[in-house]
């Protein structure tokens, strides 16, 4: 029996036909570019060479003095090894697995704070979301290529 509907049902979005999910796909993008919407984070890329030099002034004054100048991490001394609750505050260069976290994940740990420790603090009060991702860029650019081209999800298949 014939019948005048397509077999599967599409949209027309200007003179193309776009499939339903496609067409909640072009949706969400355009929701998201709009102003007060969240760009998605930029894992995997190089990071924004203005950015990283704002997000450099940003780090000395609210991360330097736990993660280390140029992010190497913090140093571990013996009488805190063994301490509840102790951890030392990570590398953030490409040393230790900063990079196998995404950006966003790296902005809500600066945002939000970590949960397992009260020695990294939340600092959505004392940076705005420009800050943070601007801290973001500039801890990836202590990064080598391999580890921007393997961060995130990504860093599992690079081992």
């Amino acid at each position: 029996m014939y019948s005048p509907l397509p077999q599967n049902p599409v949209r027309a979005v200007g003179r193309r036909a776009v499939s339903p999910p496609l067409a909640s796909l072009i949706l969400f993008l355009m929701l998201i570019a709009l102003p007060g919407g969240k760009a998605p984070a930029e894992t995997g890329k190089k990071p924004d060479p203005h950015a990283a030099l704002r997000g450099a002034k940003l780090y000395k004054n609210f991360c330097q003095s736990c993660h280390g100048k140029r992010g190497v991490g913090e140093t571990v001394y013996p009488w805190n090894v063994g301490k509840p609750g102790y951890f030392p505050a990570p590398a953030l260069d490409d040393s230790q697995h900063a990079w196998h976290h995404s950006d966003e994940d790296l902005a809500k740990f600066i945002r939000e704070g970590s949960p397992r420790t009260p020695r990294m603090p939340a600092w959505k009060k004392n940076l705005s979301e420009q800050n943070i991702r601007d801290i973001v860029a500039y801890m990836k650019s202590l990064w080598g290529n391999r580890a921007l081209e393997c961060q995130g999800p990504k860093h599992m298949s690079c081992m």
